[in-house]
């Protein structure tokens, strides 16, 4: 069994919270979806592609957000500041 420390376990906590908030924001759009069609006002296909697309925009931040958060907490472990 391959044991990741330091930084490698760093990047590994940011793309586990990458890929569930990912999930997360999926199953909100598909719910967000039903939801419009249950309430008698379905979205157009072009509705629609614009949601995932502003989300998809909104969420391509995310990631550069979390690499950081990642390099600060690497910087801070190898200071023995935590």
């Amino acid at each position: 069994m391959e044991t990741v420390s330091g930084n490698g376990r760093h990047e590994s906590m940011a793309l586990t919270a990458h890929v569930a908030s990912a999930r997360c924001l999926a199953r909100t759009i598909a719910i967000a979806f039903d939801a419009c069609e249950d309430a008698d006002v379905p979205l157009s296909e072009l509705q629609r592609v614009a949601i995932v697309e502003a989300a998809l925009l909104e969420f391509d931040g995310f990631g550069a957000h979390l690499a950081t958060l990642s390099s600060v907490g690497s910087l801070l472990h190898d200071l023995g500041a935590v």
